[in-house]
């Protein structure tokens, strides 16, 4: 966004209050110096100052937001980008066999009578599986999926944080009475 896109409703709210401004003390100039108008007008010239100071607070209150939020988000996209290379990474080195996968494998049958120092069988030593290099790249694969949801979940969790802060420190801050969930 530019630089004057930002400043517009600062404008506007400035244009507003003189308007009010100006408006009220056309107003004043016509009493014949009655107290209760002149009170009336008071107020009225209070609740619009504070109707402009609480609007200015809730739009840098917007702007900050939506800066943090975006940097939020770039930060949240360069760490998808990096867990999917690692995961890309990860299953072309298991299809192509550089990286193997075994697994614990039960031993069903009784093993032959071997040398008299080999290991009983359903020891793991003796009992691993290796997985098909497809299969382990179609296994990581979906590992690889499981983590980018949960960092996808992770930033949801992190954004929502982040706003529902943002709105009870403006809505505090705006009144004493106001209640936040």
């Amino acid at each position: 966004m530019s630089w004057l896109l930002k400043a517009l409703p600062y404008v506007i709210a400035v244009a507003l209050f003189g308007a009010w401004t100006g408006l009220v003390w056309h107003l004043g100039g016509r009493s014949t110096g009655d107290a209760v108008r002149l009170e009336w007008q008071t107020d009225r010239v209070n609740n619009a100052r504070a109707a402009v100071d609480a609007f200015t607070r809730t739009l840098d209150a917007q702007w900050q937001m939506t800066d943090s939020l975006a940097k939020r988000d770039a930060a949240h996209a360069e760490e998808i980008k990096r867990v999917q290379g690692e995961k890309a990474f990860l299953e072309h080195q298991l299809r192509t066999g550089a990286v193997r996968v075994s697994v614990p494998a039960r031993v069903t049958a009784c093993p032959a009578a071997g040398p008299s120092g080999a290991a009983v069988a359903g020891q793991p030593a003796e009992a691993r599986a290796e997985l098909e290099p497809a299969f382990a790249a179609a296994l990581a694969g979906i590992t690889g999926e499981g983590d980018i949801a949960i960092h996808d979940l992770n930033a949801c969790i992190d954004r929502y944080n982040e706003v529902r802060g943002r709105i009870n420190a403006l809505t505090r801050s705006g009144s004493t009475d106001a209640q936040t969930p």
